[in-house]
């Protein structure tokens, strides 16, 4: 028979295995990827133009009980970009179709406009591995959910892989082509946070907030244009008459 001192250390030891097992779960939170959801791409002018008609739409529908006319709204941008000034323009224009008063000069009520470049350094994991009807949220937002959207019918990938003399894993990378390269312009590690503010004096009226993905070569449209450099003067020479 076993004696209970034995039973005690036995009974010891499965209690202290298990406290030593559960001290893993009782770690840092584990990082879980947010719920797949979509992002615009600004490629052109025209996506200006499209925010721009969106931005005041939602200024015109704030200011709507204002009396007509009686307060003009200035429009500024907080620097020279090459987007805010044609956003400027843009903006202006939309205004004005909508019936808002616009003053060319500083009046009491200010539509400002502020953009940010978001350009983040760190490195995307490369061959995750997609469950099959799931995400990708590395490189892309997803591999089968935006195929799904641009390609709708998903039974046909397999008969194109079949036709091309390609397995299931070149058909993949196919769809990650597709959805994350060049031909759906996938997501970027650059981002550009565009902000407009609508404001009386000393009181926010009004706000909105849009974020889009750019290329990183893009990312120059978004930037203040630098002073133009002075040119270095040329150095004046003198000559002294010695006498002889």
């Amino acid at each position: 028979m076993t004696s209970p001192y034995l039973r005690i250390l036995s009974l010891a030891a499965v209690l202290a295995a298990v406290l030593l097992s559960g001290c893993g779960t009782l770690d840092v939170p584990r990082a879980d990827n947010y719920p797949a959801t979509g992002q615009k791409k600004a490629r052109a002018v025209h996506h200006w133009d499209v925010l721009a008609g969106d931005v005041a739409a939602r200024v015109a529908d704030k200011i709507a009980s204002w009396p007509q006319g009686e307060y003009p709204i200035h429009v500024t941008v907080a620097d020279n970009s090459s987007f805010n000034l044609g956003f400027l323009k843009l903006l202006k224009v939309h205004l004005l179709n909508r019936g808002v008063a616009v003053s060319t000069v500083p009046t009491a009520v200010v539509l400002e406009v502020q953009t940010q470049l978001v350009q983040h350094e760190s490195a995307v994991p490369r061959n995750l591995p997609v469950p099959i009807g799931g995400t990708l949220l590395g490189t892309g937002v997803g591999v089968w959910r935006d195929w799904k959207v641009h390609y709708a019918d998903r039974t046909l990938l397999p008969g194109v892989a079949t036709a091309l003399g390609v397995g299931a894993g070149v058909a993949l990378d196919m769809a990650q082509l597709y959805t994350q390269g060049a031909a759906a312009g996938g997501p970027t590690r650059t981002e550009v946070l565009i902000t407009t503010t609508l404001k009386s004096q000393d009181r926010y009226l009004a706000g909105s907030a849009d974020m889009y993905y750019i290329e990183q070569a893009d990312a120059v449209l978004y930037l203040p244009e630098l002073p133009p450099v002075a040119p270095v003067p040329t150095p004046v020479k003198t000559w002294r008459v010695v006498a002889p």
